[in-house]
């Protein structure tokens, strides 16, 4: 997989980054939050999709637009774009509520390993150095990552100050291949994951973020409900303006194929 100098111009000029920057941990952490606030964290394609895992030039194509993804599209395009930039950057494969279904990554700084990952909807917004045990604080939760037995579990702590464990990975490097069978799950298996049968939408910045879980949406704190794909389109394009997979017809194809499926599972 790879990028051309077009491309990996266009979007660090998208995030508003000089494509030219050194590897450093302050540009690093640049690139990581600037991305978790500009490019979309949505399914909304991938619901109206042809339910099958996408090729490497699609992935650039739904990045380069401005329509963001997933995991499955997220991590693996910052990966590849880090990469061309000088980071030196491995895939590891993470566990939640089922084994290796989600992609992480790891950067390899100054002989400190950091563990990034835009592409899980929460907000990851420092590059997380291994075995700091740092708490990194954010309006929305905080979060750190802690290693038992040799596993490393990335924790969520919300108001009732409880930590409760969201995914586990070891550190160890895994080749692209590796996730061949969790994306014919995601995108063929309904039910397998929440993507093809709920709305999952959202960006981050300092402030706080624009967030869509299936029929509620905050905006910077301030809830929402969504009840028609007018309602839906309405608040993806007061979050992201202008963004492509906002328009009346994605949208309203997106609203129908969520509401048939929840009424399938509900049956």
């Amino acid at each position: 997989m790879r990028l051309t100098t077009t491309q990996i111009t266009a979007f660090m000029e998208y995030l508003g980054l000089n494509p030219e920057n050194r590897p450093t941990i302050e540009n690093l952490r640049k690139i990581v939050q600037n991305f978790l606030e500009i490019v979309p964290f949505q399914n909304l394609t991938m619901l109206i999709g042809p339910m099958r895992r996408p090729t490497w030039d699609e992935i650039c194509e739904e990045m380069l637009c401005g329509n963001g993804g997933l995991c499955t599209t997220r991590n693996p395009f910052l990966k590849v774009l880090l990469s061309h930039l000088g980071y030196t950057v491995t895939f590891v494969s993470a566990s939640m509520e089922k084994p290796d279904c989600h992609i992480g990554i790891l950067v390899r700084l100054n002989d400190v390993d950091y563990w990034v990952d835009v592409g899980n909807g929460y907000p990851y917004v420092e590059p997380y150095p291994l075995g700091s045990k740092a708490v990194v604080s954010h309006p929305f939760f905080d979060y750190r990552v802690i290693e038992s037995e040799g596993v490393w579990q990335v924790q969520h702590r919300f108001n009732d100050g409880q930590w409760r464990t969201n995914q586990t990975f070891e550190n160890r490097a895994v080749p692209y291949e590796f996730f061949d069978e969790m994306h014919e799950h995601h995108y063929k298996e309904i039910g397998w994951g929440p993507f093809l049968t709920g709305l999952r939408v959202n960006r981050w910045s300092a402030a706080g973020g624009f967030i869509l879980r299936d029929e509620e949406a905050t905006s910077l704190g301030q809830r929402t409900a969504i009840e028609s794909a007018e309602d839906l389109g309405r608040w993806v394009n007061q979050a992201f303006p202008e963004a492509l997979f906002g328009s009346q017809s994605i949208v309203e194809k997106a609203w129908d194929i969520y509401c048939h499926r929840k009424q399938e599972l509900n049956a």
